[in-house]
C-alpha cells in the first residue's frame, strides 16, 4: 500500500536518514519514538507538506508527488491539531466536506455523527478534544480511502474515547483492503491494534518489526554487576544501571532458565533503545 524507500530530510539541527519501510495492504503500522525522533518529517512527507531530500515514497506503486486528485483522495488523514473550521457544526461539514470529496458518502458521516452522539448543530470550536477528534475520523472515513494516516490521535484523551477510536480504526481496515499508519506516543493503544512497528530514533529506523514477535523477543530482567558479567553478551540488548542493581532489555531464548524477568511492553523498548547502554 504505502512504500518508504530511504527517505532523507535535512534541517538545520536535525536529519532524517535513509528511513524505510513498509505499510502493507491490510495493515495497522505503528509509528513510535520520542519527541524530535523525526515522525512528523515523515508524516509530512507523505502528505505533500514537506519536500524530502532525497529518497522516494510510493502509493500503491506511484511516486506519492505524481498522484493524480483521485489518488490523493485515496489517502485519508487525521493531524493532532485536528484543523476543521471551528465556525462549521457537524451538519454544514458535512455539506462542505461532499463538495470536497469526489467519493464521499453522505450517510456514513451521518451514521458516525449520531454513532458517538456528536452535536449536529453545536459549532466544533465548543467541541471538546475527544469529540473534535471524533469528528475527523469521521470526516477521514466518510469517503472512500485505501490509506488512513493519523498523527497522535489519542493524545490526551480519556481511555473511553480512546477506546471508541481504536475501534473506528480496526472496522475501517477490517476486510484487509485497507491500511492504517498510526503515530503515537500511547504505545499501549498500539499494542492493541497495531500488526507492525517501526521505531525512530533521532532520524534513523531502529528497528521494523512485527508487533507480537517483537513483544514475544525481549523481557526486561534484574541482575547485579556480578549476574551480568556472566550472561550471554549476545542475549542482553541494553543495560540500564539503577542505584540497586541492573535493569536488562534482553532475547528470550537467549537468557538462562530460571531467571526471573518480565514481559517487555512498548515503553520498556523504547527506553533501553534510547537510554540503555551495551555491553
Amino acid at each position: 500500500m504505502l512504500k518508504i524507500d530511504n527517505l532523507c530530510k535535512r534541517y538545520a539541527n536535525f536529519r532524517l536518514e535513509d528511513v524505510s519501510f513498509d505499510v502493507p495492504d491490510g495493515a495497522v503500522v505503528g509509528l513510535i519514538g520520542e519527541n524530535g525522533a523525526g515522525k512528523s518529517p515523515v508524516i509530512k512527507s507523505i502528505l505533500g507538506a514537506v519536500h524530502p531530500d532525497g529518497g522516494e515514497i510510493l502509493f500503491d506503486g506511484k511516486k506519492i508527488e505524481a498522484l493524480s486528485k483521485s489518488d490523493r483522495q485515496k489517502i485519508a488523514f487525521v493531524l493532532d491539531d485536528v484543523g476543521l473550521p471551528g465556525e462549521l457544526n457537524p451538519n454544514m461539514l458535512g455539506k462542505v466536506m461532499s463538495g470536497v470529496f469526489e467519493k464521499w458518502d453522505a450517510e456514513k458521516f451521518r451514521g458516525f455523527v449520531r454513532e458517538f452522539s456528536l452535536p449536529e448543530k453545536k459549532p466544533l470550536k465548543e467541541f471538546s478534544k475527544g469529540m473534535k477528534m471524533k469528528t475527523a475520523i469521521a470526516v477521514a472515513l466518510s469517503y472512500e480511502s485505501e490509506l488512513l494516516i493519523l498523527d497522535e490521535p489519542t493524545d490526551g484523551l480519556d481511555p473511553v474515547v480512546r477506546s471508541d477510536i481504536l475501534g473506528m480504526l480496526y472496522d475501517y481496515n477490517r476486510d484487509g483492503r485497507r491500511a492504517v499508519l498510526l503515530s503515537s506516543h500511547i504505545t499501549a493503544d498500539l499494542e492493541k491494534i497495531c500488526d507492525y512497528i517501526v521505531y525512530l530514533h533521532e532520524g534513523k529506523v531502529v528497528f521494523d518489526e512485527e508487533k507480537d514477535a517483537l513483544l514475544d523477543k525481549y523481557a526486561v530482567y534484574g541482575a547485579d554487576e556480578r549476574q551480568l558479567a556472566e550472561l550471554d553478551k549476545d542475549a542482553v540488548v541494553r543495560i540500564l544501571r539503577r542505584e540497586y542493581g541492573v535493569d536488562i532489555l534482553a532475547v528470550k531464548e537467549k537468557m538462562p532458565q530460571g531467571f526471573g524477568f518480565r514481559p517487555a511492553c512498548l515503553d520498556d523498548i523504547m527506553l533501553f533503545f534510547a537510554k540503555g547502554e551495551r555491553i
